[in-house]
């Protein structure tokens, strides 16, 4: 009997404590614990076979070439805070057999944390131009992707476009949902190109052809890109396990005509990538679940099971026989009376 009186009040403490903290755990600490990472560092490979490429060094167009995009991507923590993540991608495109560069590209992103929103802060640019104004999503997807139309930022055409739900499937078995973006013939926004007219077949050309200067020999194009970008997405945890992009571009002669196939390639990533990142997602699906489901309903078990002793102890208590108390010396007397 002691011992209940002793114990109850911290029985009943400790009972209201954690139902207290099961609602805390899931509504207040797992949204400031489940967000992206500030400190990322992630290299990706790409690679894409049977690929066409105009080679500017000697003005050559390559067929059947084997090329590599090696992407690197680098949390800045120090540009980041509790809202916020700044990331930088710098990617490196090449040929895999003759190991020429073809293109440098880089990113600097800022994007809510929980998100995924695009922001135009903190020095965000696209191959160093900060009057690139980023929207949709960008390298991070949220956590929680659902079956729905996100729109996400394409660097290409510096643009943010529908990117569409196209499937659920399974990749090392990861349950992912596909998603598809598709971008159509689109002019880029960059500085006038100059090609010699050989490189085109047009030898012949008049004077007064649109682009066309007949001192240098050389004509004034368009890069027109095209494009289809498929990614493989964990719900849970927002991580791309696979990726391909198929892209073209060829130049345009100023009269809308295209001349010339200047790429043709269809990326992939590689399947060690996929395998590590399959794995990198059931890991980080684990510690969502541990933080968001697992400890808040133990707690709630636990509290629940903390009271429901209490009760049971004061039932049992309140229901145990009272014993007679001893007869009084008046009441003998009158007894034996």
């Amino acid at each position: 009997m002691r011992t209940v009186r002793a114990f109850g009040p911290v029985t009943v403490a400790c009972g209201a404590f954690l139902l207290t903290l099961a609602p805390l755990l899931r509504y207040h600490v797992a949204p400031q614990i489940i967000i992206a990472p500030a400190d990322i560092h992630q290299v990706t490979r790409l690679h894409a076979d049977n690929a066409t490429y105009l080679d500017t060094t000697d003005l050559t167009v390559r067929r059947g070439a084997r090329i590599t995009a090696v992407n690197t991507v680098r949390g800045d923590v120090r540009a980041s805070d509790d809202q916020i993540a700044v990331w930088d991608s710098f990617t490196w495109i090449g040929d895999a057999t003759t190991g020429a560069e073809l293109e440098l590209q880089s990113q600097r992103v800022a994007f809510d944390r929980r998100t995924a929103r695009l922001h135009t802060i903190r020095g965000a640019a696209v191959d160093g131009d900060t009057g690139v104004r980023q929207t949709g999503i960008g390298l991070f997807w949220p956590i929680g992707v659902q079956k729905r139309t996100y729109h996400v930022f394409d660097t290409k055409t510096r643009t943010s476009r529908a990117m569409t739900f196209a499937g659920v499937e399974r990749i090392h078995g990861v349950t992912v949902y596909r998603f598809v973006q598709r971008v159509e013939p689109t002019v880029l926004a960059s500085a006038p190109t100059r090609v010699p007219v050989s490189l085109l077949d047009l030898d012949g050309l008049r004077a007064g052809f649109p682009g066309y200067d007949p001192g240098r020999g050389d004509i004034e194009v368009d890069r027109v890109y095209e494009g289809t970008l498929t990614v493989w997405v964990d719900p849970r945890t927002g991580t791309r396990i696979d990726q391909r992009q198929r892209s073209k571009t060829v130049l345009r002669t100023k009269d809308g005509v295209d001349r010339l196939v200047a790429g043709d390639l269809t990326f992939r990533l590689s399947e060690a990538d996929r395998r590590d990142r399959a794995i990198r997602a059931d890991r980080t699906a684990r510690k969502i679940a541990l933080i968001r489901t697992i400890l808040p309903l133990t707690a709630a078990v636990l509290g629940t099971a903390f009271l429901a002793v209490y009760v049971a102890a004061r039932s049992r208590r309140g229901g145990r026989p009272v014993a007679a108390s001893a007869p009084t010396r008046d009441t003998d007397l009158k007894e034996h009376a």
